[in-house]
């Protein structure tokens, strides 16, 4: 192979290698400077094939001559600078390349050798899974880079729908309330732009290290396609490369607008302001935990279930496996709510707990029903049967006594009762504890409405709601 590539590459008329070949009309070649000798002679014939030509017919062979330019480097770092001889063997005491002769000099007496050829080997390996880590780095960046894309379109949508309700709410009341509503607005503004611009520079960081990982992939991929003593010169620059890659990166939770705090309670909270009777929902549900199959009121305190998905991006809160939506996550305290579940024939409500960014790997403390039978914490469907239809509940947590009960509103009738469970999360780090909804059917689930009036049934146990 390697004489086939010197008969190639060497000049019939000064058998060096070619410095500037042109093409001949024969399909041979020949350098300008042996043309040139040719013209002197006036003997414009090939030197392989004696085939005439013109002096108007030669035309540069730029492919060829990259390829002679590239191998006269290789062979100029292929061989000892001293001896002039092939380096193919490596120094184990200086670590560098030394070449048959040089191993007999009296710099190395004494000093181990290895062939250049299993000093490759072991290194190829080495290379090999740096090569494919970078590869994952770089394919995770641009999977992260097209979904934050996606949530940064998803929060301009999500912008104008809050702020579409947020008129809506505030229609009958403009003259009151044009201050009110124009900060609220101001807010979803600023958080969208807040968040936008956390986003973009979350892209730029992208951005960067899928530079970073560019680079090193080329680095690596050239590194790997380079002669032997090349590879040994270049290989602690590459490896460092690899080295030096960065962390995968990782969706981070928080990363849209958070509906809840814009729509949520609003008129309770306008209420205070001017004494109307308005509803107060105590538990208002997270679109950004909502799977996109599960339809969400616009006030967000009921929820069913769409036949068809709903283009949602998959942010790290958000249940893209179960039919499922969370709540706010709880305060610390005592809290209450009441959840109409009618004739929905497949329902699941109670709460979970664990990190905001796993809704999957949540333990959860819920009742439910499916294909009629009922379900209560540590049974299975149809192991339990409350004597009664269960149409309206009442959840009640307190998270500093550690204790969750569920109870049928109409008779107050209590379901199920824990308290201060070996099982309880530790609420003080990351994990949070949230009102769970899930859903298998198209009937609502609809968390109902405390009147103002009834201030004490926040609190309490008021059963007139």
């Amino acid at each position: 192979m390697a004489e086939r590539l010197k008969d190639y590459t060497q000049c019939p008329g000064c058998s060096n290698i070619f410095t500037d070949p042109l093409f001949l009309p024969c399909g041979h070649d020949i350098c300008r400077i042996c043309l040139q000798q040719l013209i002197a002679t006036e003997e414009l014939l090939c030197q392989l094939c004696g085939g005439a030509f013109e002096l108007r017919d030669p035309r540069p062979n730029f492919r060829l001559k990259a390829m002679c330019e590239d191998l006269s480097i290789v062979k100029s770092e292929d061989v000892c600078s001293l001896h002039k001889e092939e380096l193919n063997f490596f120094c184990l005491d200086h670590q560098e390349l030394v070449c048959p002769v040089c191993i007999s000099t009296e710099i190395h007496a004494g000093h181990k050798f290895k062939s250049l050829k299993i000093i490759v080997k072991g290194h190829h390996k080495e290379l090999q899974e740096g090569l494919q880590k970078a590869n994952e780095i770089f394919k995770d960046a641009y999977l992260c880079k097209e979904n934050l894309l996606e949530q940064a379109l998803y929060i301009k949508a999500q912008r104008e729908n809050v702020e579409l309700k947020i008129r809506k709410e505030f229609k009958g009341l403009r003259l009151f309330l044009d201050f009110e509503e124009k900060s609220r607005l101001a807010a979803v503004e600023e958080e969208e732009k807040k968040k936008s611009r956390t986003i973009k520079e979350q892209l730029a960081a992208l951005d960067e290290t899928i530079l970073v990982v560019s680079d090193a992939l080329s680095s690596t991929e050239e590194q790997l396609r380079s002669g032997e003593a090349s590879f040994m010169k270049n290989l602690e620059t590459v490896m460092s490369k690899i080295q030096e890659l960065p962390e995968k990166p990782q969706l981070l939770p928080g990363a849209l607008l958070d509906e809840a705090i814009h729509v949520g309670n609003l008129k309770f909270e306008v209420w205070h302001r001017m004494r109307w009777m308005f509803v107060y929902s105590p538990v208002i549900l997270d679109p950004n935990t909502a799977n996109p199959k599960i339809c969400l009121s616009e006030d967000l305190t009921s929820l069913s279930l769409e036949e068809v998905a709903q283009e949602r991006p998959k942010n790290p809160e958000r249940y893209q496996e179960s039919l499922s939506v969370l709540g706010a996550a709880l305060d610390p305290g005592r809290h209450v709510w009441y959840v109409e579940v009618g004739d929905n024939n497949a329902w699941r409500v109670g709460v979970v707990w664990g990190h905001p960014g796993l809704p999957q790997k949540m333990s959860h403390c819920t009742i439910g029903f499916r294909d009629g039978q009922y379900k209560k914490p540590g049974h299975k469907y149809g192991e339990w049967n409350p004597h009664l239809v269960l149409q309206r509940i009442r959840v009640e947590v307190d998270t500093i006594e550690r204790s969750v009960s569920f109870f049928e509103l109409f008779t107050n009738t209590q379901l199920w009762s824990t308290q201060n469970p070996t099982e309880w999360p530790d609420l003080s780090g990351n994990d949070k504890m949230f009102p769970y909804f899930g859903t298998a059917d198209d009937g609502p689930l609809m968390i109902i409405g405390i009147q103002p009036g009834f201030t004490a049934a926040i609190h309490g146990h008021d059963d007139t709601a």
